[in-house]
């Protein structure tokens, strides 16, 4: 069975909310922030690996994780926080190659976004 890159339910309630709220642009408002965070992802934590700032490697994943998640891009969000628990162990060439090996999955999930 292939996976579920969006959380219908979740993506219901943020409709909901946009019809509520008179925001019809509200989700498309979401998406865009989070491909600009996508974007930033590999330069912050490309920089925070060469400093070894494990905790700022890991702050940069999950908070990657926490928006992929409220959005209900759960695939998203499955990959950043094994990306996150790869950084906090200091496993930078693991959480290197999870992201460099997702270019797929993220684009993938940005177009489901879009057209959800």
């Amino acid at each position: 069975m292939a996976p579920l890159l969006l959380d219908p339910q979740l993506i219901a309630e943020i409709k909901h909310i946009e019809n509520v709220t008179g925001q019809p642009n509200l989700l498309a408002g979401f998406v865009r922030k989070l491909e600009e965070s996508l974007a930033e992802f590999r330069p912050a934590f490309s920089d925070c690996i060469a400093r070894r700032d494990t905790s700022g490697a890991a702050r940069a994943a999950h908070t990657l994780r926490g928006a992929c998640s409220q959005l209900g891009a759960r695939e998203l969000g499955d990959l950043f926080e094994a990306i996150e628990i790869s950084a906090r162990a200091g496993d930078y060439a693991e959480a290197q190659r999870r992201f460099d090996g997702a270019a797929e999955l993220i684009a993938q999930s940005l177009e489901a976004l879009k057209r959800a």
